[in-house]
């Protein structure tokens, strides 16, 4: 799959693509789409934990990036910055999701997870399931307490293994401040986790496994319809091609692993959604598509 956030992006293939979809090939904007709609809808949906909402942000994004891209100039940056500077304003700005209303400090999320009743003998054939389910959503909710700017640096630099480099250029900051910025949000993350979370700390009272009853019995998880959990997916680390041997020898090595272990979400089919919008009026203008 096509990794946008590689160290060499493949200039020739975008310049191409741009230039065809602007001289009218509806065929050339379809497949730019189908090159970063994945990107981009894990970007939101790791912002604000809601397939629905992460797919609405997807489709205005994509309206930014539409009828925005004959204003892009190749000679002032690469298409990557260019495009993923569209989606970092826009997550960065957007109107508060609700999972954003719910979750937004590591003391309140946390003293509600601990809260909750411990059982160790909860009985359910797909109680492993709805474990793996509480597990990666619970690891998601650790994200939304931070601000949405530690939470996109954290995002791209510590679970997408975007260089500091590639960072700096989309977030459009120095790559000191790239850097600070990245250290600062993965040491809140990695000290409440580490203190409470024993997925990473094996010390730590709190099991994903004892709380599982407790979230099945509120009716947060349905082993029919995970949100989170998907194992026929492949992981985030799999698509970055980052081998475990490559991981810092530091305590971030197998904390980090937590993340990008985590599923790559297929996004919707913008290319149908695409479709049904070049048919209505005010999308009928910007291209002249065949």
């Amino acid at each position: 799959m096509y990794n946008p956030f590689t160290e060499i992006e493949s200039h020739d293939d975008n310049t191409t693509l741009i230039e065809d979809t602007l001289r009218g090939s509806r065929k050339s904007l379809e497949n730019l789409i189908l090159r970063h709609q994945g990107w981009i809808y894990n970007i939101a949906f790791k912002m604000v934990m809601d397939h629905d909402d992460a797919s609405d942000i997807t489709q205005e994004i994509l309206i930014k990036f539409i009828t925005s891209l004959s204003t892009y100039d190749p000679a002032k940056g690469a298409f990557r910055t260019w495009l993923y500077r569209i989606v970092a304003n826009h997550v960065l700005t957007m109107k508060k999701k609700k999972f954003e209303k719910r979750i937004h400090d590591f003391d309140t999320y946390l003293a509600l997870i601990e809260r909750l009743p411990d059982n160790r003998s909860f009985s359910h054939p797909d109680a492993g399931v709805m474990e793996e389910e509480l597990k990666t959503g619970c690891m998601m909710g650790m994200l939304m307490c931070l601000s949405r700017r530690d939470r996109l640096v954290f995002l791209l630099g510590a679970v997408f293994n975007v260089t500091d480099i590639i960072g700096s250029e989309i977030m459009d900051v120095s790559r000191e401040n790239f850097r600070k910025i990245l250290s600062r949000s993965r040491q809140k993350v990695y000290s409440h986790m580490n203190g409470f979370c024993g997925v990473v700390n094996p010390e730590n009272p709190c099991r994903c496994s004892h709380k599982t009853k407790a979230f099945y019995e509120m009716g947060m998880l349905n082993p029919r319809n995970t949100r989170f959990y998907k194992p026929d997916r492949k992981s985030l680390r799999e698509l970055l091609n980052i081998k475990l041997e490559q991981f810092d020898e530091s305590f971030y090595g197998p904390f980090l692993e937590t993340f990008r272990e985590q599923p790559f979400y297929d996004a919707p089919d913008m290319v149908v959604w695409l479709r049904h919008m070049l048919h209505r009026d005010e999308f009928r203008g910007i291209f002249e598509l065949h």
